[in-house]
């Protein structure tokens, strides 16, 4: 059916009248390109692909801070704090400007949209806030992404649990291809062994396999130990009667100089050139005290054997691994060995392996042992602060055994949340250029408008940006519109700092021409993108540390107010030694937001504390951590326990809002109670 008169003129009516356009006009107003997919997954908060990538904002990287030794166009290893999504854009574009190359192992675990608290050793993991259609579109954004950065030889693992599983198998097939589909791989979980409900516990997760293309694909052959499948431990390898059931043509074998007939009703195991070669290795025999009838109804004494390999390999079932770390320091923390077996399986060292939903960093570590590179990003500070404290106590065995690694240099960056303004001032005119056209999605290209030197384009319009020094003022916007104004159609845009901007307004229009203003931070306008500024909060629980939100836009770090008092102690309880207490008097978020959270109590707006009590100096290594639950129901009172304390405690204080406020204390500032 094509697009008429008569349906024009109906849905020229609707528009007209304000009413609803009918489902039913969606293909012929944006009718599908190429092949149309055998199956697909529908919804209804569910997006063109086309408008995810274009839309989501690509958010640059800025270095916070370098650990060892790095090269200018060398590679070296990174954490990025950020929303995955808009790092994710960013990662895209440096491929594309041949400045990244393509990843070739992807590991997520992402949270499972379920809203279930997860039990880890019997304390709450976390509740997963995005739930229904909601996670399943937070997820296949990702997705896309996540299949555009996959080099062609590469792969995705995707663990997840049963609520949405099949749903997410679905997704994964449209957007990798069902036939590039390679494994659903069963792993372990957390076993309650408990039976409080009307069905059986759940005892395994999936892994979803799958490879960014069909030929290219390679998957590494993996071994190991015979395992007693009633014990559990490790077994010799047996001698086997070499003969499976069914009939094969031909069916003799030449068997230790011997032409032989399998048993009746079945066929020698193995291929002639197999036989051959266990012939040589000593694996293959005659038991002479078992006779058989062959297939011509003759009866043999002494039945061919092989002896078994003395490994295995790895098929699809994984559940001699650990599901989870029991008892770990970070909820839902992905063991090791998982990720051992995951990057052996699928990269070679030198690879590039990328994990979007970092967590308590196993990925990049496990990269890091097995000589892989590696991109981590996490949108929570707490991962970021666990991901550091692991990195800097790594040991060189799988399970954090052995003897001492120091990781191979990295470099801590934050996209979208940015060090206070005062940087930009610093990396000059150049950069600053380059930074604040990459803030908006906007390319680079140097042109003159009767002679003005521009800076870029976005959605075709001109785009100025507007120096570091001197205020941008309307008389400016006045000067600039007598200079191009008769040359530009409708618009166009003038990227400058917040602070250097001497008006309100989004835009400032002329004889019909708008010349829109983008404020760095994105926090203050809504105008580029009609979506109001948000962006994830930090948890202000254990159970929260795994909770989505997306972000729209970036914002500069505001370090919240904070007033403590520092204290020492004896407690009169004789069995625990001298603490050490920070009592947390006020607190206060600093926002620049256009529409402000409202918090009851200014301490609403905490969402934790970190503290490294032995610190040296040049890194934050967490020793102790309290989210604003517990300082809450303690009163804002935090007791750290004074063992194994250092002549200085760095105190990081963090709002929901990602911003920290840092404090060095000597351990004389800490005064007697």
């Amino acid at each position: 059916m094509e697009l008429d008169k008569e349906l024009k003129k109906q849905l020229l009516d609707l528009i007209k009248e304000g009413k609803d356009i009918p489902e039913s006009y969606k293909n012929l107003l944006f009718p599908l390109k190429g092949e149309p997919m055998e199956v697909e997954l529908k919804y209804g908060r569910k997006e063109r692909e086309e408008d995810i990538l274009s839309d989501t904002m690509a958010m640059p990287f800025q270095a916070v801070r370098q650990f060892g030794e790095t090269t200018e166009g060398e590679w070296h290893n990174m954490l990025i704090f950020a929303d995955n999504i808009q790092a994710l854009k960013y990662l895209r574009k440096l491929q594309d400007e041949n400045k990244l190359e393509k990843i070739k192992l992807i590991y997520i675990d992402p949270p499972f949209g379920t809203g279930d608290v997860y039990d880890a050793s019997g304390e709450p993991a976390y509740s997963a806030a995005l739930q229904g259609t909601e996670f399943l579109e937070f997820l296949r954004k990702r997705l896309i992404f996540l299949r555009q950065l996959l080099s062609e030889n590469g792969s995705i693992y995707v663990r997840i649990d049963y609520h949405y599983g099949h749903y997410i198998k679905v997704l994964m097939d449209e957007i990798f291809d069902k036939n590039n589909f390679r494994n659903e791989i069963v792993i372990n979980r957390f076993r309650k062994r408990t039976f409080e409900s009307n069905m059986f516990d759940v005892g395994s997760d999936t892994l979803y396999l799958y490879s960014k293309s069909k030929d290219s694909f390679k998957l590494n052959k993996l071994t190991q130990p015979r395992i007693c499948s009633f014990c559990g431990n490790e077994t010799e390898p047996q001698w086997r009667g070499m003969s499976s059931p069914g009939i094969r043509h031909p069916p003799e074998r030449v068997i230790l100089g011997k032409t032989l007939l399998p048993p009746k009703g079945r066929h020698w195991t193995y291929i002639q050139e197999t036989i051959d070669a266990l012939e040589k290795q000593g694996k293959i025999r005659i038991n002479e005290s078992i006779s058989y009838t062959d297939l011509d109804g003759n009866k043999i004494k002494g039945l061919p054997e092989y002896k078994q390999t003395d490994d295995l390999v790895i098929d699809s079932n994984w559940t001699d691994l650990k599901g989870y770390v029991f008892a770990p320091d970070y909820p839902t923390e992905n063991p090791e060995e998982l990720l051992e077996r995951v990057i052996r399986a699928s990269s070679a060292e030198g690879d590039l392996v990328l994990d979007c939903f970092a967590g308590s960093g196993t990925t990049g570590v496990v990269a890091e042992k097995l000589g892989r590179r590696w991109i981590m990003v996490d949108t929570g500070k707490f991962s970021i602060y666990t991901i550091l404290a692991r990195l800097h106590n790594l040991k060189k065995e799988i399970g954090n055994k052995g003897k001492s690694l120091k990781p191979k240099p990295f470099v801590l960056y934050n996209a979208g949340l940015y060090e206070d303004h005062e940087f930009i001032l610093k990396i000059g005119e150049e950069h600053f250029t380059q930074f604040a056209l990459d803030l908006f999605q906007a390319e680079s290209k140097d042109f003159e408008i009767n002679g003005l030197k521009m800076d870029g384009s976005l959605f075709n319009c001109p785009v100025k940006v507007f120096t570091q020094k001197g205020y941008l003022t309307e008389e400016y916007i006045n000067q600039l519109h007598d200079t191009v104004g008769e040359y530009i159609k409708a618009r166009m845009f003038i990227i400058a700092l917040a602070s250097r901007v001497y008006f309100l307004q989004d835009y400032i229009e002329k004889d019909g021409i708008r010349y829109y203003v983008l404020r760095i931070p994105y926090s203050i306008i809504d105008e580029l993108h009609q979506k109001t500024f948000t962006r994830p909060l930090q948890p202000t629980s254990v159970r929260d540390i795994n909770q989505n939100m997306e972000q729209v836009g970036f914002d500069f770090i505001h370090p919240p107010n904070i007033k403590a008092d520092y204290l020492r102690r004896h407690p009169k309880d004789k069995l625990i030694g001298e603490e050490l207490i920070i009592e947390i008097k006020d607190f206060e978020a600093i926002q620049r937001a256009k529409v402000p959270k409202v918090f009851k109590d200014s301490k609403d707006a905490l969402s934790m504390i970190l503290i490294d009590k032995n610190y040296n100096g040049k890194y934050f290594n967490m020793t102790d951590y309290f989210f604003a639950d517990e300082a809450k129901k303690a009163d804002y009172k935090i007791r750290i326990r004074a063992t194994n304390t250092g002549d200085n405690v760095c105190i990081i204080y963090s709002d929901v809002f990602g911003n920290e406020r840092i404090e060095v204390k000597s351990i004389k500032e800490f005064k007697s109670e």
